[in-house]
């Protein structure tokens, strides 16, 4: 097995019974659990060189935890204005699928808020569909789909198409905000695949929901999520009937206004019970179609809504009884409607929203003064999301906040990707993509695979451990590996990382790919023991390190096991 494979590497060797593909075992870790090594932990980083840097003790320092003393439990901002180098890589880091060295340049040649609003307004940049031919399914009707899942083959097809152009969007595309925000979405109205039957229905949701409305206003992702066959059957509203003898299906109404909307806000919720019912009445009917041409499409059932007269949250949202046939079919899913925008303007949604914004590009526990504006803008704004992201983006808060969140697995590792301008094959189904969604679902964030409508979590007491950290740098060490002529496997160009006239010593040069390449600062003495680790002297010449293949990718992969690398 070569360094390519991703699961052994030169400097660490993993067992081949890695965890499995989530298609055939759904039941990954949560939250991640423990590597299984061919060798002791101690021993395993002794290998890689990893302890030389003291990296254990520095990666898993405890995660940013609400504050209650004036002393920060992680780095915070320097004091004193940033300069405009640590502005543009703190902006790269937060707004990107991680910094390279081409965003941090257009942030310092176009200014930040030119840049910003260059990436809340995209239709000027490339995308990356280019690389995603020949992939149907994304473009798929939901009855199209249908029919490649049940041939042989099928689900494969579908969850692999989804899972690459993901990924594949995420790392070569320039639109970065908008992939980053279409991440945040797609967590927010989070959808388990492989609950029931939505394996085919997740690809048209995440293409005309998630991805039509990532920028756009809330109150049109939110109707577009709300009449989603995948979302009404993932919470089991497309079952949902009101009529005499029935009753209705509580699970989506009470996930619209806990999770999607209203929220519950430092435990507290503006909600009752009797809401949830209310919701989930006003909503009965709305379901997916049975008929051929039109297949698991949106559709409202006129005969399974509930005619009663609904009052939510003590009347500030009311309709009358709908007795009739007739007044049902003319004015049901205009209720339905007129309850989905209400709930998306409420003031309640916009502090949700506003919290889980700041928390997702701030800091675990954002200032109430953020929430507080992000809140007003959203409202003042009708729901529009950009407005409220460039306040983020460009807000005193938001600068002050350097080193204060964590990568999630998914991001590290797509940042990993991004910074050593990795080469993917588009092969959907091929060895690196199969690669690379295995070693997702090994780090514990599968994509589209949490079970639980909550989204994957946002905090770094969730991710950060010991156990997880492992898996990263084995994969980190895969990717630094990963040379050869195989078409089929991922490849990571070493040489091309390298300066074009070479420092000095060893040291200099890991310095400069510390700052240039991977936008991190590391120590002169982190420096000295990443070349300590790849067995030449830190004062040396620096052909030493850019004339050994082994050497370098020796050294791109402790810079990616690094502690600062970890952060964004």
């Amino acid at each position: 097995m070569s360094g390519t494979d991703l699961v052994t590497v030169d400097t660490i060797e993993v067992l081949d019974d890695r965890e499995p593909d989530i298609r055939a075992d759904p039941s990954y870790p949560e939250p991640p659990t423990g590597v299984r090594t061919a060798h002791s932990r101690r021993k395993m980083l002794s290998m890689a060189g990893i302890g030389t840097l003291g990296v254990v003790g520095a990666a898993c320092v405890p995660p940013p935890s609400e504050p209650t003393t004036p002393t920060p439990t992680v780095p915070t901002a320097p004091t004193g204005p940033l300069s405009s180098l640590a502005v543009a890589q703190h902006l790269a880091r937060r707004a990107t699928f991680g910094a390279t060295q081409a965003d941090v340049g257009r942030i310092m040649s176009m200014g930040t808020a030119a840049w910003l609003d260059q990436q809340l307004s995209p239709s000027s940049l490339a995308t990356a569909e280019h690389l995603l031919s020949g992939y149907v399914t994304l473009s798929n009707t939901n009855e199209a789909n249908y029919a490649v899942k049940k041939t042989s083959g099928g689900v494969d097809r579908i969850f692999d198409e989804l899972d690459h152009a993901t990924l594949l969007r995420a790392v070569y595309s320039q639109r970065q905000l908008y992939e980053v925000m279409c991440d945040f979405w797609t967590n927010h109205l989070n959808i388990w695949r492989q609950a029931d039957w939505p394996i085919h229905l997740k690809t048209r949701d995440n293409e005309t929901v998630i991805r039509a409305h990532a920028l756009g206003k809330f109150a049109d992702l939110l109707m577009a999520s709300a009449k989603s066959p995948a979302m009404l059957v993932y919470l089991d509203n497309y079952e949902s009937r009101g009529d005499a003898g029935y009753q209705v299906n509580e699970n989506y109404g009470r996930e619209l206004l806990e999770l999607h909307t209203l929220g519950i806000i430092n435990g507290s919720q503006v909600y009752s019970e009797s809401d949830v019912v209310g919701v989930a009445k006003v909503l009965s009917g709305w379901g997916i179609d049975w008929d051929n041409g039109s297949l698991h499409n949106f559709e409202f059932g006129a005969w399974a809504h509930n005619r009663e007269a609904v009052s939510i949250l003590g009347g500030a949202w009311s309709r009358p009884a709908r007795p009739s046939w007739n007044d049902v079919v003319a004015n049901g899913l205009k209720d339905g409607e007129s309850l989905i925008r209400f709930l998306a303007r409420h003031p309640s949604t916009a502090r949700h929203l506003a919290t889980k914004l700041a928390k997702r590009f701030v800091s675990d526990f954002p200032p109430p003064a953020l929430i507080d504006r992000l809140a007003a803008i959203y409202t003042a704004n009708d729901t529009a999301i950009a407005p409220v992201l460039r306040e983020l983006f460009l807000s005193a808060e938001f600068a002050a906040s350097v080193n204060q969140k964590v990568k999630r697995p998914i991001d590290w590792a797509i940042s990993a990707l991004r910074v050593t301008g990795a080469q993917i094959p588009t092969d959907c189904s091929g060895k690196a993509a199969n690669d690379l969604r295995k070693a997702a679902s090994a780090m514990g964030q599968p994509l589209f695979e949490r079970v639980s409508p909550d989204g994957w979590p946002d905090n770094a007491a969730y991710w950060v451990g010991a156990d997880g950290l492992l898996k990263r740098w084995e994969h980190g060490a895969g990717i630094a590996r990963a040379t050869g002529s195989d078409p089929a496997k991922l490849k990571v160009n070493a040489t091309a990382l390298l300066p074009s006239g070479l420092p000095s010593t060893n040291s200099a040069l890991v310095s400069w790919l510390a700052s240039e390449r991977f936008q991190i600062a590391i120590t002169i003495a982190e420096a000295e023991a990443i070349c300590a680790a790849a067995s030449v002297s830190p004062g040396g010449a620096a052909s030493q390190i850019a004339g050994s293949d082994t050497n370098l990718r020796t050294c791109i992969g402790l810079l990616l096991a690094h502690p600062s690398f970890h952060r964004r």
